[in-house]
């Protein structure tokens, strides 16, 4: 029985006995071998989730009346008379004492390693068959020479002909073939305008500021083309796996329509970045919840745990031709409700992307689900690849399991399954500075009071136009007191998606991390979210660097971030600048814009100082999406790229904060113009 269909069950006929006051739990232990359990404390019916999806009907409709009767005569009766016909007056067929059925090590390897196990309760034998291999060997060997065909390097080229893989045998002869992977990824801009004569400084266009890919990531989606996209990316954070997917996805619209799942914080970014790489023709439906229904043949973004509340069937239907798992980690228990949903949903699609920086966050077999549903025969067995693969150590007088026992025997295996660059690997690519964004959206509460101060703004720059009149000092105060609401909305509105992006950067490198912040209530919350998480999973405690600390207080501070042990700063942006070095770190999210450009500047130089190892400082701008974050982003983006055409590359560009400010004022009336013309739009009557 599906475990959606029997917690209904339950639930109707809970509350059919008057008794809604009682709750549901399903319970996935597959060591446990209970079906049904009835708590008087807590008021609470278990239902053991793995029984209920391998046992007959009956026997779950029985457990359900069996463990309703229970709740109906209460602790002091047991399995006595008076439950016996409670439980008969319910439905019950059988009123023997609650039923034990442990499950065998097989069977729960077999759940585990995404099998179907059905219970009967008939006597049969089975028939084993073996299969028995002969095999003979096929010698390669050189057309030329005839000596054995062993490579000693090989390189992709493109030619007029197409893309070409040269092999080099040891012998030195050479082989020409078509290579595997032939789409021009090379050729995905994105950004940017479209006439534009492009002059690439590495991935990014100086006239006009498009992207293309980095080197490494055509290999990536290279990678996913030649294995038909069935392919675990695992690269380091930071190095964009999505980008890799979503090029795969372009060069190939026969992968229509895909499903997207992420986790539920970060569903607008991914919408975001499917828009602005593949277009409007693919924009996907945003399942938000457990009432919504798919439309049909659209591509489709959802979280994982939406789909315990939803209709598998549906997803089924809808005939997906890929699905790519974003932070896969998050199935990484074969137990869970979650992992079982997506496990049946995918076994129906032939595309599966999954993308982590963590495929295993404590333990290697974390590593195993993602890995049997890309490649079920090689990977079939989840006790089989925990004695395989992951490493198993004593701590005091108990069996710890670790990692992955032999890195480079088990890359080796996997390497037509999955990749993984780390960032050192890429390095000589990237730039300087590598500024990334990620977008989120203000709540409603937020979104209304920035409105209202927005509103505020537009009124006050339209009477100013209708008289022709400057702002007087007490309207261009009541004009900056808006924009510092506004400020502090986003700022605040925006510190879920920061801690949650800490949290995954904790996670899944062993780097140092610094957060630039402007407001002080900010950088409270995200202290308090990140020192707990910390604590939780034994990190090092958090710092803090604000405004008030003096020279010798922050010059502490500073020794200690830069010492061995601690990885996390959450620093005030505008005390951070003469003076701080942080040349241990490369890596800084900048929580708040500035409205001055080089306040930022100033904080991501603290990186690049003597004694700087990295090649690269990673610098990551949270911004809400459609607000002065990116109206902001608009305009310094723009500025700069202007720069570099007429100056040197090397000289820092000079802000006038003045200017960006009136620029981004005109940009916020604009916008409203452009929204009130499209409300006023009029219609064709008949």
């Amino acid at each position: 029985m599906d475990r959606k269909i029997a917690t209904k069950l339950l639930r109707d006929q809970l509350d059919e006995l008057n008794l809604s006051n009682w709750k549901i739990r399903l319970y996935a232990d597959l060591y446990r071998p209970f079906l049904g359990l009835c708590d008087y404390k807590t008021k609470t019916i278990t239902l053991n989730a793995h029984h209920v999806d391998t046992h007959p009907d009956v026997e779950i409709k029985n457990t359900i009346n069996h463990e309703c009767a229970h709740a109906l005569v209460g602790p002091l009766h047991g399995h006595d008379d008076i439950w016996k016909e409670k439980a008969k007056e319910l439905g019950c067929y059988s009123v023997s004492p609650c039923a034990s059925y442990k499950l065998s090590a097989s069977a729960i390897d077999a759940i585990r390693s995404g099998a179907s196990l059905e219970v009967t309760f008939t006597e049969e034998t089975e028939v084993v068959r073996r299969m028995h291999y002969k095999t003979t060997k096929f010698v390669d060997k050189c057309e030329v020479c005839g000596k054995v065909a062993k490579t000693k390097s090989q390189v992709e080229v493109n030619t007029s002909k197409g893309r070409k893989l040269v092999i080099t045998l040891e012998c030195l002869h050479v082989r020409i073939k078509d290579a595997d992977s032939q789409s021009p990824f090379e050729s995905i801009v994105f950004d940017g305008l479209p006439n534009c004569k492009h002059q690439w400084n590495k991935t990014v266009c100086i006239n006009c500021g498009a992207k293309k890919l980095y080197p490494f990531q055509i290999a990536g989606a290279r990678a996913l083309e030649r294995a038909n996209g069935r392919l675990a990316i695992f690269d380091e954070m930071g190095l964009g796996k999505t980008i890799q997917a979503l090029a795969y996805l372009k060069m190939h619209p026969e992968v229509r329509p895909f499903l997207w799942v992420t986790k539920a914080g970060i569903k607008f970014q991914h919408g975001k970045e499917i828009l602005r790489v593949l277009g409007h023709k693919d924009v996907p439906q945003v399942l938000m919840t457990g009432k919504d229904t798919l439309w049909k043949d659209s591509n489709v973004i959802s979280s994982y745990d939406i789909f315990r509340r939803l209709d598998r069937k549906m997803f089924i239907d809808q005939g997906f031709k890929a699905i790519i798992l974003d932070e896969c980690q998050a199935i990484k228990n074969p137990d869970s409700s979650r992992t079982r949903e997506i496990r049946l949903i995918a076994k129906e699609i032939g595309g599966i992307i999954p993308l982590s920086g963590t495929p295993w966050k404590n333990r290697g077999s974390e590593f195993f689900v993602v890995l049997n549903m890309l490649d079920p025969a090689r990977f079939n067995s989840f006790d089989g690849f925990k004695r395989q693969w992951v490493s198993m150590y004593w701590t005091g007088s108990k069996e710890t399991e670790g990692g992955i026992a032999d890195p480079v025997k088990f890359k080796e295996y996997t390497k037509d399954i999955l990749i993984r660059r780390e960032r050192t690997e890429v390095l000589p690519e990237l730039p300087l500075i590598n500024r990334t964004r990620i977008l989120c959206q203000l709540d409603d509460a937020s979104l209304k009071v920035y409105k209202e101060e927005e509103d505020k703004i537009i009124k006050l720059l339209n009477n100013l136009d209708i008289g022709g009149d400057k702002a007087t000092f007490e309207e261009q105060s009541q004009i900056n007191q808006s924009i510092m609401v506004m400020k502090q909305v986003i700022g605040l509105a925006k510190v879920p998606t920061t801690i949650d992006f800490a949290q995954d950067f904790l996670d899944e490198t062993d780097r140092k991390l610094v957060i630039f912040v402007h407001h002080k209530k900010c950088g409270e919350l995200i202290s308090e979210g990140l020192s707990q998480y910390s604590r939780e999973n034994g990190y090092p405690e958090i710092l803090r660097l604000t405004a008030d600390l003096d020279a010798q207080a922050r010059f502490n501070i500073q020794e200690l971030f830069n010492s061995n042990k601690h990885r996390l700063l959450v620093a005030s942006t505008l005390a951070s600048g003469e003076g701080l070095n942080l040349q241990t770190c490369s890596d800084c999210i900048i929580h708040e814009r500035q409205w001055n450009p080089a306040n930022e500047e100033q904080a991501e130089g603290r990186f690049i100082r003597i004694g700087q190892v990295a090649q690269s400082i990673n610098a990551v701008y949270i911004h809400s999406d459609n607000t002065v974050d990116t109206i902001l982003d608009n305009i310094v983006e723009r500025k700069r790229i202007q720069f570099h055409q007429a100056m040197n590359n090397s000289e820092m560009v000079t802000w006038n904060e003045a200017g960006i400010k009136d620029e981004i004022l005109n940009a916020i009336r604009s916008q409203n113009r452009l929204r009130l013309k499209n409300h006023a739009m009029p219609t064709l009557s008949k």
